[in-house]
């Protein structure tokens, strides 16, 4: 799987999760609306923008440089 599925899933996972979680324990008040958005929403936009692919190895770098 390529890292931008991985990532993309990871955070689409994380959102429904939330959600899910806010839908059960019954959350009523705008405070409480507020503050689920903010935790459904700024892990995986942290996780989006700070996770990068590892830097290729020597052995990845020579053999792109051979072909």
């Amino acid at each position: 799987m390529q890292l931008q599925s991985i990532k993309t899933a990871v955070a689409i996972s994380w959102i429904l999760v939330i959600g899910v979680g806010g839908l059960v324990s019954d959350v009523r008040s705008l405070a409480g609306w507020s503050l689920l958005t903010a935790l459904a929403l700024l892990p995986p936009l942290v996780m989006l923008w700070q996770w990068n692919a590892p830097r290729p190895t020597m052995s990845e770098a020579i053999q792109k440089a051979l072909r």
